[in-house]
């Protein structure tokens, strides 16, 4: 029989919190989710940013501000590290 390690919920990220902020979190939920024996980690869809659809935005530009443009970026890197050196 195969033992499963399940870790909990993102939680929610507010509209000011910095991606930065975001991606520190999500490294600490890495750190403790490996340290219970966790080898597979699956992030929501907007685990980087706040679920933005429900404000206004005037401006094209602040809408693509809630996008990456690319991933790995200077941002996400340390969430790539990280697993990388328990592999």
């Amino acid at each position: 029989m195969r033992k499963l390690a399940i870790a909990n919920q993102l939680g929610p990220i507010h509209r000011t919190d910095s991606r930065e902020s975001a991606v520190r979190r999500l490294v600490d939920l890495m750190r403790e989710a490996a340290d219970r024996g966790c080898r597979l980690v699956v992030y929501p869809e907007l685990a980087l940013t706040t679920f933005f659809p429900r404000w206004l935005h005037d401006s094209q530009d602040e809408i693509d501000a809630w996008f990456e443009r690319e991933m790995q970026n200077d941002v996400t890197r340390p969430l790539f590290d990280e697993w990388s050196e328990r592999e």
